[in-house]
């Protein structure tokens, strides 16, 4: 019998008989668990708190940018963490190593030193407060109360998971930093939406009513049309001409992925748009975007 044969209760224990792993096996799945290869895009992410010109003219003191890419690295870690074993008996072996093994708490110890550690790198880079409010909604998303089981609730607490690493640099704040955390946001719920979308077959195992779930496909693609227009007219506001088209123009052929029938392409190639959104407005916007 192939792992796909098995019954789905037996693949959640991970083994015949349900044999949970030692501590140490425990630990290395925690590790497994931290998955760096689906969050590592979000590294960059602090760097809209540090100005581009400032940065290549090495007036920009590197040490906070280096602790705020650290401390949302970490961040991110604790989150994915902590998300893999809330949603190991739901999530299918490929995408959680934890959803073939039984186990206990051992398995988060990766998860919660990575938020420990966050918060150290954070008071570094003068960004604990956006550390702790992504911390927190990590934890309130997966684990208690657990706000992805809920339609809307849930989507929005996914953004305060990710918006706040872009402030991670403690730095003045100007309309350029404002027009990207707008164009990001846009692109992270138009994001969200077809991850939903790509992942309904599992968080209907897990109970989770999301976001896609209750508006359906076609609600899903309206959506997405009105993130857009609302991106673009903050980016229009607040960024420069040429940043805010860059802007705009990644938020609607953004719009027009997410309601694409192959939901898990329509999410990869979205991000590989939102990359290249990002680093052209943080290119084009003038003293960059901090």
């Amino acid at each position: 019998m192939t792992y796909s044969e098995r019954p789905w209760t037996e693949r959640a224990s991970g083994a015949p008989g349900g044999a949970r792993p030692g501590r140490a096996g425990q630990l290395v799945l925690g590790l497994r668990a931290l998955r760096a290869g689906q969050w590592a895009h979000f590294v960059p992410l602090p760097l809209a708190g540090a100005p581009l010109q400032d940065m290549l003219s090495g007036t920009c003191p590197i040490g906070p940018v280096l602790w705020a890419c650290l401390a949302g690295a970490l961040c991110l870690a604790c989150a994915y963490g902590l998300n893999a074993h809330a949603d190991r008996a739901s999530d299918g072996r490929g995408k959680n190593p934890l959803a073939g093994a039984a186990v206990g708490p051992a398995a988060l110890v990766p998860a919660i030193a990575c938020g420990l550690l966050a918060a150290v790198a954070a008071a570094r880079s003068g960004g604990l407060g956006p550390a702790a409010l992504s911390l927190a909604a990590g934890g309130f998303y997966s684990a208690g109360p657990r706000l992805k089981r809920w339609p809307g609730v849930g989507t929005l607490a996914n953004v305060a998971i990710f918006a706040p690493l872009l402030a991670l640099v403690g730095a003045p704040r100007t309309p350029g930093f404002w027009g990207m955390s707008a164009v990001f946001a846009g692109l992270l719920l138009q994001n969200q939406l077809v991850h939903e979308r790509a992942d309904e077959a599992e968080d209907r195992r897990a109970a989770s009513y999301t976001t896609a779930q209750w508006l359906g496909r076609a609600g899903v693609a309206a959506a997405g049309r009105g993130l857009a227009l609302a991106g673009s007219l903050a980016a229009a506001l607040l960024l420069g001409p040429w940043a805010a088209l860059c802007g705009a123009a990644g938020l609607v052929v953004g719009a027009g992925q997410i309601g694409r029938a192959d939901a898990a392409a329509a999410r990869r190639r979205h991000r590989t748009l939102a990359l290249v959104t990002g680093a052209a407005i943080y290119a084009l916007t003038p003293g960059g975007a901090g």
